[in-house]
């Protein structure tokens, strides 16, 4: 477990007909298969090793948050990872924020829009003592809006270069 997380906190399991799904934790969404359900009892295994793929709404996610945060005037270097819907303006981690729910209903931490972000940040601050890596990215000074463009181009880049997933819980 992650320091300061919540021992009790809630896993999703979405399933369809196939005996397939999407496992929703706070660690990540992980692709399950198997899925069997006999008296009292849920059996399915759970592919831990990878997180599921960006699907077309996750695209989506990205698009609409890189038009969030389209000019300087929309940027907030001062990120706290608190998102008041009634903001005017956003950093990196609230505009995704605000665009999952615009996007796909309701937010999810962990949904793969923001891992992927996530991982490119890391790449890009590598030897970086960031605590949480999109705020610390974006209230860090030597971050620019082009630098923060960038990301989200980067992010549709790397989606585009996967190819979309048919299954990996589109749903919010």
């Amino acid at each position: 477990m992650v320091a300061g997380e919540d021992p009790a906190s809630p896993v999703e399991l979405e399933t369809d007909a196939d005996q397939q799904g999407v496992l929703r934790t706070i660690y990540g969404w992980f692709p399950v298969g198997g899925i069997v359900t006999a008296r009292a009892a849920l059996h399915f295994t759970v592919d831990a090793k990878r997180e599921v793929a960006p699907s077309s709404i996750d695209r989506e996610i990205i698009l609409e948050a890189k038009q969030v945060l389209a000019g300087r005037a929309a940027w907030n270097r001062a990120d706290n990872r608190q998102c008041p819907a009634s903001a005017a303006s956003w950093s990196i981690y609230c505009a995704l924020e605000k665009a999952t729910i615009d996007v796909a209903g309701a937010f999810h931490h962990r949904r793969p829009a923001l891992q992927i972000v996530r991982q490119i940040v890391d790449e890009r601050t590598a030897g970086r003592p960031y605590e949480h890596r999109l705020m610390d990215y974006n209230n860090d000074p030597t971050t620019t809006l082009a630098d923060v463009q960038g990301l989200f181009d980067e992010s549709l880049r790397r989606i585009d270069a996967q190819g979309l997933s048919p299954r990996n819980g589109n749903s919010p």
